[in-house]
């Protein structure tokens, strides 16, 4: 082993749906993307599905790029079989066979850490969860029980650590929480951008309207319909506002327009609005910093337990006041009254409805709040510290793996 050394390599292993870059969506995806271009002392190769948009093989910057091909079929077999037909896993094997990395880091897939510290025991190896275990797919779970034996557990919250600590983490002999990041430089907000800012929401029929901002998959769980029934109430008493809808309805290849029954649903309510509605459809990750710009104050009313959403530092970063729910570790970035405002109720539209009319009619407190936001983002969650957080839980990881002789599987 090189111990941790400069030059050691950690493979950076994406789960088997979306591509890395996350060209079609994915937060874990986007995590892994940034993280390996912010990596200081560490060599990262990103391993992740192949895309008929992306080669087998590419450099970008000092990260190394390998995807392991899967056909439609085995995409199919993959999916809906896992356990029975391990063909991703057994894909990145063969690519960690000649790799031969310092460190494996397998991001939100248990089942292919369990499959891959069975075939490299001489391979310290991370798992980093994005979220909680509950919201894997059935065949993405462990069964009940059973023990990971891993060299390290990172969770994206200190809220994920705590639910996971003693299930998927109780086999880690170290444990780490490592926020999500974000880019302040990329997400400029208004006051840094005006001419841009204009242009946009000109283009998107907005104006000088008073604009609620939501930012994510349409989703029931994600709270779009709590934020609609909210909307209903705002325009009674800012009939000039807008609502702009900035996602689909699902992430990856021919799935970000598809049309659930939800947003059929949704579409119809949305139809009969008394109010502006933009609905912007699947943005990529490069143009997210554009979508922030389009409004006045972020609502990301989550009726689920989540991780940690990027949208919130995001648009932190775009100097926007937050509006959200106390839902899993959303707390830990939007702090009630700091940069935002956290609901009493997560599912009580007509709270959601006060909230966001005293932002819109409050100038001063949108300014403040998001300004705060901005500064935290910048201080505490931008990608180069997050890495070096990475890196300092890497050293750890390392210093305490023994030497141990590397296993041909």
């Amino acid at each position: 082993m090189k111990g941790c050394s400069a030059r050691s390599t950690v493979a950076l292993i994406g789960p088997e749906l979306f591509p890395i870059p996350p060209i079609r969506g994915g937060a874990a995806e986007l995590f892994i993307d940034r993280l390996a271009a912010h990596l200081g002392r560490y060599q990262p190769v990103v391993i992740g599905p192949g895309d008929p948009e992306l080669p087998a093989r590419e450099r970008r910057g000092r990260a190394e790029y390998l995807r392991v091909p899967l056909s439609r079929l085995g995409r199919w077999l993959n999916k809906r079989y896992g356990r029975a037909f391990p063909l991703y896993e057994a894909g990145v094997a063969r690519l960690l066979r000649r790799l031969q990395p310092d460190l494996i880091h397998v991001h939100n897939r248990p089942l292919l850490a369990a499959y891959l510290q069975r075939r490299f025991p001489g391979t310290p190896l991370l798992l980093h969860m994005h979220n909680l275990m509950t919201v894997l797919g059935k065949r993405e779970r462990p069964e009940k029980g059973a023990v990971i034996p891993l060299d390290g557990f990172a969770a994206c919250s200190r809220y994920v650590l705590e639910a996971e600590r003693h299930r998927l983490g109780q086999g880690a002999a170290q444990h780490f929480v490592i926020y999500n990041g974000v880019d302040p430089a990329a997400f400029r907000p208004a006051w840094e951008a005006p001419a841009e800012a204009r242009r946009l929401r000109r283009e998107q029929g907005l104006g000088e309207a008073p604009t609620v901002l939501y930012a994510g998959k349409l989703r029931e769980s994600k709270g779009v319909g709590v934020l609609v029934a909210a909307m209903e109430q705002v325009w009674h008493r800012v009939p000039e506002a807008a609502l702009v809808l900035v996602g689909g309805t699902e992430f990856g290849r021919g799935r970000t327009h598809r049309r659930t029954p939800f947003f059929r649903e949704l579409t119809a309510r949305l139809a009969r609005a008394p109010g502006k509605v933009v609905l912007t459809g699947f943005v990529p990750p490069e143009r997210m910093p554009q979508a922030y710009l389009l409004g006045d104050l972020f609502v990301g009313p989550s009726q689920i337990e989540e991780g940690l959403g990027m949208v919130f530092l995001e648009a932190a970063a775009a100097g926007l006041p937050l509006i959200a729910t106390r839902m899993g570790g959303i707390p830990e970035v939007v702090e009630d009254g700091v940069n935002g405002l956290l609901m009493t109720r997560k599912d009580d539209a007509a709270e959601l409805a006060d909230l966001i009319v005293h932002l819109l009619r409050d100038d001063q407190a949108r300014q403040d709040l998001g300004r705060r936001g901005r500064e935290r983002v910048c201080r505490e969650f931008s990608w180069d510290t997050i890495a070096r957080a990475q890196e300092a839980a890497y050293d750890l990881i390392l210093a305490g793996a023994p030497d141990r002789p590397r296993s041909k599987p």
